[in-house]
């Protein structure tokens, strides 16, 4: 298949930034050696457990088979890779920015470099979703990758803001650390209700935020935090998870 130079350099671009995402953590970590001193600020009561954050692994190399895919001669056949490319060059740069901000400053940077990654990979997983003819390749290598990449990202925005945000005198609308916990599991929850009800029940988006919730619940339960934590969270697990089987079977039945 021909292609201008038009249609090539958003592809490269995507390749490369999802190369330089899985490289960054490398030379950028704010995690290591106890480092990322904005969440000493104002801890939270809904950061999942450490085993949760293991999922960064399958997002990067999922993102990175996405990336080599949307460039080989299927990949270019299919029309969403081409309209969700802006999408993906957002998301995977946004990935290494928020490390670097996680680092190095503006801390407050954090919360709108991941609010813009989860809108980005959300917005291309229901377009890729909603796209006609959708075939064994764009489940695995493009609906998958941005499921994944959107359910965790959602979730980390509400405890990126949690942990941050206070910092900067946010207040939490007056309501107490676990209160404010318990709102913003309900906010995540809701929004994953939105994204799952426009994705037809994605299962790769509705297991990851399973997969959040349910590592929130872990830490909760080992740092011994308010039962409100756990219950809401659990709450949000069987919403999620009642949700999804609902749309299956609707959309098995259509």
């Amino acid at each position: 298949m021909l292609w201008t130079m038009t249609e090539f350099i958003p592809r490269l671009v995507v390749l490369l930034l999802a190369i330089i995402q899985i490289v960054t953590p490398s030379f950028v970590n704010p995690f290591r050696d106890g480092q990322a001193a904005f969440r000493a600020a104002a801890p939270s009561q809904i950061e999942p457990a450490g085993y949760a954050f293991s999922i960064w692994g399958p997002i990067y190399l999922l993102a990175l088979a996405y990336a080599i895919w949307q460039l080989a001669p299927a990949g270019r056949a299919d029309p969403i890779t081409a309209r969700i490319a802006p999408l993906a060059i957002a998301l995977y740069l946004g990935s290494s920015l928020w490390l670097a901000a996680a680092k190095y400053g503006p801390f407050w940077a954090t919360m709108p470099i991941l609010a813009v990654m989860a809108v980005c990979a959300s917005i291309a997983l229901v377009s890729a979703v909603a796209a006609p003819a959708p075939s064994t390749w764009r489940i695995w290598l493009v609906i998958v990758p941005f499921g994944l990449y959107a359910g965790w990202t959602i979730c980390a925005t509400f405890v990126n803001i949690a942990e941050v945000a206070p910092g900067y005198g946010f207040n939490r609308f007056g309501l107490s650390i676990p209160a404010y916990g318990v709102a913003s599991i309900a906010a995540a929850t809701v929004l994953a209700a939105a994204i799952l009800w426009l994705s037809n029940g994605e299962l790769s988006f509705a297991a990851t935020i399973v997969w959040a919730l349910v590592a929130i619940i872990v830490a909760a339960r080992e740092r011994q935090t308010s039962n409100e934590i756990v219950l809401s969270a659990g709450v949000g697990i069987i919403l999620v998870v009642a949700l999804t089987v609902v749309l299956k079977l609707k959309t098995d039945q259509s």
